[in-house]
């Protein structure tokens, strides 16, 4: 086989092949054997007629289309293998000539991922986002508690706002009954706008027993009747009253593992300021990156872009199955439309391939390493964000042969980390707080632990410790932003 590339332009190249014709007769032989076993003749066994009885039923013409079919991709893949070429999409094929004779030649027109010096990282200047947590926070976070560990009792008086009611509802429309919307027993809260608006404000000042009605609108989300006029018929059951527990040290024994309130208060405070932190370094992360991606300017090839905008695509119309809904619906339900859906998946994906191929080159010129121990922790990772066992991650994982992609999501995610640990932030909390709300170690606890016994004593790393990763095709680069999770008891 002969191979020439001829570069297009900045993101095409031309691949031309030349096969001898010896190969091109193995794969017209090849072709007349597999299509002898789909044809009965007869005389003859499935799969034993000669080439030149198959040629004369069904022309030569179809021995050498299957032979081109099944062969030309075999030449096309062993050619860009020759060239050291990876493509990013299909090839555009010209097929000069197949023939036993003369053997095959054709062309290869496919796009390729940019060639450029990925610039230096160093240099950049960020200031640190917001990540200071004030008295509101923790009060917020108490009176969640609270609410948690509040007591309902039944009243026999009139519902207020803030109380929870037992009700029967059902929803009419055009006087049928929307069977599905049926609520027996249900526990609601006054002012939580969990079914209509119009709910809170009708069921103020009824009481057990009472049955009223009322007209509201369905909300446009809704399947099947969105924005349609309909009748609530709502029957109260009962009413009841809730009570907060003091914010005291009784409180603080039941709600947590504390003896004081004190104590409650400051592990909440460590707890939101973490979380704050944590959420600070998600966005200094995407700052950081964004700030270097500015100073590369390269083409972006077509097929990486529209292949990353119909994951997504394909990842809204897998969500609407899962509520029994169209794609539409769903997103009319999340106040856009298909055509705005699209135009914002695009912008998206634009970005991600960008970053996917500036930290691919960066990675490469820094020489970024990994070991094993990274390809374990990438899974733990995706298991958490995905909700499943890392053995099942790790599974799927071998199944579709998607290894080189896990390794692809470390090389970058290791590349964002030199990119964050080379710039200069102003505002950063400092080692002190990182080390109160559990970021950083403690020195002082663990700096002389001889952990593997070998009589030395181990050192401690410092510095700022940035969570998330970059991840192929996720929106955001620069990871997934943490959850803040109140501790309760155990």
């Amino acid at each position: 086989m002969k191979t020439s590339v001829e570069t297009i332009d900045d993101l095409n190249v031309k691949l031309t092949v030349e096969v001898e014709p010896q190969r091109v007769k193995q794969a017209f032989d090849r072709a007349a054997r597999e299509l002898a076993k789909q044809v009965n003749l007869p005389g003859f066994r499935p799969g034993k007629a000669p080439r030149r009885i198959l040629e004369q039923r069904l022309g030569t013409g179809a021995v050498a289309q299957a032979a081109l079919e099944d062969a030309i991709s075999d030449y096309y893949v062993e050619a860009l293998q020759e060239e050291r070429i990876n493509p990013v999409g299909q090839p555009e094929l010209d097929v000069e000539r197949f023939d036993e004779k003369e053997g095959c030649a054709f062309t290869a027109t496919v796009e390729v991922r940019p060639k450029f010096e990925p610039p230096d990282h160093t240099g950049i200047t960020v200031t640190h986002p917001d990540w200071q947590a004030d008295d509101d926070d923790i009060a917020e976070q108490l009176e969640s508690l609270r609410e948690r560990f509040a007591e309902v009792d039944e009243v026999d008086r009139a519902a207020e706002a803030g109380d929870l009611v037992t009700l029967d509802l059902t929803v009419e429309i055009d006087g049928e009954v929307l069977e599905d919307t049926k609520v027996t027993d249900a526990l609601y809260e006054i002012g939580s706008g969990g079914v209509t608006p119009t709910l809170d404000e009708e069921i103020i000042g009824k009481q057990a027993g009472d049955d009223f009605t009322y007209v509201d609108t369905l909300p446009e989300g809704y399947p099947e009747h969105g924005g349609a006029e309909a009748t609530f018929r709502v029957h109260v059951t009962d009413v009841r009253e809730k009570t907060l527990p003091e914010l005291d040290d009784d409180f603080a024994m039941t709600a947590s593992a504390f003896d004081t309130i004190g104590e409650l208060r400051a592990d909440l405070r460590n707890t939101v300021l973490r979380y704050r932190i944590e959420s600070a370094q998600h966005e200094l992360r995407s700052n950081v990156l964004e700030a270097y991606l500015a100073r590369v300017d390269i083409p972006l090839p077509a097929a990486m872009i529209d292949s990353e905008v119909e994951e997504r695509l394909h990842r809204i119309e897998h969500q609407a199955q899962q509520y029994g809904m169209e794609a539409d619906a769903l997103l009319e339900a999340q106040g856009t439309t298909r055509e705005e859906f699209e135009t914002t998946a695009r912008d998206e994906a634009t970005n991600a391939v960008k970053a996917r191929i500036v930290l691919d080159e960066l990675a490469e010129k820094m020489s970024v390493g990994f070991e094993a121990d990274d390809i374990e922790e990438e899974i733990v990772r995706h298991a958490q964000r995905s909700g499943m066992a890392p053995e099942k991650v790790a599974e799927i994982i071998q199944q579709q042969g998607s290894l080189p992609m896990l390794v692809g999501d470390i090389m970058r995610r290791k590349a964002i980390d030199e990119i964050v640990a080379a710039a200069s932030v102003e505002g950063a909390p400092d080692d002190q707080t990182l080390i109160e709300v559990g970021l950083l170690p403690d020195p002082e606890a663990v700096g002389n632990v001889d952990a593997d016994g070998d009589g030395a004593t181990d050192e401690t790393a410092s510095g700022l410790i940035v969570p998330g990763a970059a991840g192929s095709g996720d929106d955001d680069a620069a990871g997934e932003e943490p959850k803040l999770i109140v501790p309760g008891r155990d």
